[in-house]
């Protein structure tokens, strides 16, 4: 038996209307306070952590005081917070891409040369050459989740 349909009954096609631009200034400032700001709470998050693993362990105050002031930067704990770091400001530049939908290579190069000039500020006890490489992290890290948010304003 033929299944009869209603001859008045609307298509069944989803119909959606594509989304029109954002802010730019919105875009910026999200992207920049999801990475900036993201990563300031994510060290001192991961700062808490270090000092109680190292009062844990039994170091006086001093000590605790001495390792952070001589940190490496291959040290596990530096290693995790240039990673987390470099997941906000994949995280920024994915966002500032969403938010603006136009623009979005040149408004997210924007958040990445404020991000990594951020960066160089809070990380400026290291030796040039991690400073160097960590400013690249973070302007490649940008880059890429606006990669990522330009790819995905595009599929919809």
């Amino acid at each position: 038996m033929t299944e009869s349909r209603d001859p008045y009954a609307p298509p069944g096609a989803r119909l959606e209307d594509k989304p029109g631009p954002g802010s730019m200034v919105k875009a910026v400032l999200v992207g920049l306070g999801v990475d900036i700001c993201g990563s300031l709470v994510a060290g001192i998050v991961l700062g808490m952590v270090y000092a109680a693993i190292l009062a844990a362990s039994g170091a006086s105050p001093e000590e605790i005081e001495t390792a952070f002031a001589n940190i490496s930067p291959l040290s596990p704990m530096s290693i995790l917070g240039s990673l987390t770091g470099c997941g906000l400001s994949v995280w920024g530049g994915y966002l500032c891409a969403r938010i603006a939908r136009r623009r979005e290579y040149a408004l997210g190069a924007v958040v990445a040369a404020i991000s990594t000039a951020a960066s160089l500020m809070m990380a400026s006890h290291y030796p040039i050459g991690v400073n160097l490489a960590l400013s690249i992290a973070t302007f490649g890290s940008v880059m890429f989740g606006v990669r990522f948010g330009y790819a995905k304003n595009n599929a919809t």
